[in-house]
């Protein structure tokens, strides 16, 4: 009987709960049945935003290797990829367009729109994009003889880890521009350090030219070759190619 006394009282209990908390509880079960229906419908939306950014990303990259060699392609690739970044900000699609942007308006030899396409996307890089941003920032300042505000791009607190030979090799660049030799050369062995066998060949030239270059030895004489060494030739495959890279070559010769 006791039991069944308790039972009744815990019963009692919930009932008069629900007599005084009802309203409460029905608002309650009302907001999360709400909010469960609104974050699935933000996860909707957020995935058919992903879906339309990426097909439109699709399209501008298209637009883009067909504008090689029209200059009318050209600029109406830029229009879209400008209008897209605008439509997908703070996204790593629409940096991703930033840097294609830059690459187009380089191509055409507008060093300085190369460089504002490039400024309006660094600030949105995420961690994993923001190092790219940088290094060909960093060569598009070179080219425009500013080597000194390259470097100091380049010695911003960044996650490096996998860009790390790009970032030194660029270094040596500009410290080459300014003439700075053996921080050049520093700057490149810590790229050979650091790059993969794919990149070891033309990185290790450039360390063996500064190397030849500072003992007054001419390259093509150690090596037997006889021919003209140009592989310390600046090159970058979306952004710049420092002429003044050629240079050593000739010293070294002029010395042997």
């Amino acid at each position: 009987m006791a039991l069944d006394t308790s039972e009744e009282e815990q019963v009692e209990k919930i009932q008069t709960f629900l007599r005084q908390n009802g309203w409460f509880l029905a608002i309650g079960l009302v907001l999360v049945l709400g909010g469960n229906f609104g974050f699935r419908s933000w996860e909707d939306q957020k995935q058919a935003a992903a879906e339309a950014a990426s097909d439109a990303f699709t399209t501008f990259q298209t637009a883009a290797r067909e504008s090689a060699t029209d200059e009318d392609k050209r600029a109406a690739a830029i229009d879209l990829g400008d209008a897209f970044v605008v439509d997908h900000p703070n996204t790593d699609y629409a940096v991703l367009a930033g840097l294609q942007v830059a690459k187009l308006h380089f191509s055409a030899g507008n060093l300085s729109d190369a460089e504002t396409a490039l400024r309006s996307v660094i600030g949105t890089a995420s961690s994993q994009v923001a190092p790219l941003v940088q290094i060909r920032l960093a060569r598009l300042l070179g080219a425009q003889d500013r080597p000194e505000e390259g470097l100091t791009l380049l010695a911003e607190p960044l996650e490096w880890a996998g860009f790390m030979a790009a970032r030194h090799e660029v270094e040596g660049d500009l410290f080459y521009q300014l003439d700075r030799r053996d921080e050049a050369r520093q700057a490149y062995q810590l790229a050979v350090n650091t790059a993969g066998e794919e990149g070891l060949p033309g990185l290790t030239m450039k360390v063996e030219d500064l190397t030849f270059a500072a003992a007054n030895v001419d390259p093509a004489v150690t090596d037997g070759s006889g021919g003209n060494n140009d592989a310390v030739s600046v090159e970058d495959a979306a952004t710049v190619r420092d002429a003044a890279a050629d240079e050593p070559q000739a010293e070294s010769k002029d010395n042997g």
